[in-house]
């Protein structure tokens, strides 16, 4: 049984876990974090069933593997944080529509993406007690669709996070945008103004060199219609030029055969298979 708390911590309700674990460890052992992401529509009990899978992977009697520790959050606009459920719907989607849906996803996942960067900040303090020198030597993040594309976003943009794994995610938010869009059959000028594609094209240019040192593993589903893998593709060729190191081995993309948009047994495996490689054992480090 893994243990599992709240703190609020910058605001947020978080849901801890594996710190209790921790807490009867010999002073000063060395830590990861994990931040677990969820979709849209969603909320942090979504990835609750992961994060605990994740901390079954801390074994105190290897003392030359860090302990795990996962925390989950609500995104904006989701779960406790939830002020206009009509916001987090598509252009047409399950019977609603929200004319404003390029605006407030990226609005949604960007702000998640921040949110990992701010709370690295301060949990440690939160967590072990005030600190003088860092008990975290890795930080991570894992998160699924939306949480997905956030995930790209939070390891671009904050150097600190060694370890990203996008699940059925995108890191190109346009593409996607203007995939739907087509579906819809509506019009880009009212639902995807230029001044906001700009900005967008701002934050996410050249995620491939800020990407190239991260221990990076891409998880698609090849039945996905809603998020499809070939938005990554453009992605995945430029790390194949540009990654500092060993596709398969530091960084990984994986297409799943005949798995649509959802969780699957074999992203759990991988999941827990790569966090383990990186995350927990001590002798792996940054590239």
């Amino acid at each position: 049984m893994v243990s599992k708390q709240t703190l609020t911590i910058i605001g947020l309700q978080l849901t801890v876990y594996g710190l209790e674990e921790y807490k009867k460890l010999p002073e000063a052992y060395p830590a990861s974090i994990m931040f677990a992401l969820h979709g849209r529509l969603q909320n942090q009990s979504s990835v609750g069933p992961l994060c605990e899978k994740l901390c079954w992977l801390n074994d105190h009697k290897d003392f030359a593997k860090r302990h795990l520790i996962v925390v989950s959050f609500d995104s904006p606009n989701h779960g406790s944080r939830l002020v206009d459920e009509q916001a987090n719907y598509g252009w047409k989607e399950k019977g609603k529509e929200n004319e404003r849906h390029g605006l407030d996803m990226w609005s949604m996942l960007y702000g998640t993406s921040r949110t990992v960067s701010e709370l690295m900040d301060v949990i440690e303090h939160y967590l072990f007690g005030p600190l003088d020198r860092p008990r975290v030597e890795t930080w991570g993040v894992v998160g699924f669709s939306m949480g997905g594309h956030a995930s790209f976003l939070a390891a671009a943009e904050d150097p600190r996070l060694s370890v990203a794994i996008p699940i059925v995610g995108t890191s190109d938010f346009l593409a996607l945008m203007t995939d739907r869009l087509k579906e819809n059959g509506l019009s880009a000028e009212t639902c995807l103004p230029s001044l906001f594609c700009h900005t967008v094209a701002l934050k996410t240019a050249n995620l491939h060199e800020r990407l190239k040192s991260t221990h990076l593993l891409i998880i698609n589903g090849q039945q996905d219609r809603l998020v499809k893998a070939e938005f990554n593709e453009p992605l995945v060729r430029q790390l194949h030029k540009i990654h500092q190191g060993k596709e398969g081995v530091d960084w990984m993309y994986r297409v799943l055969p005949n798995v649509g948009h959802a969780w699957c047994p074999e992203m759990t495996e991988l999941c827990m298979n790569w966090t383990d490689q990186w995350m927990l054992k001590r002798e792996k480090g940054k590239l």
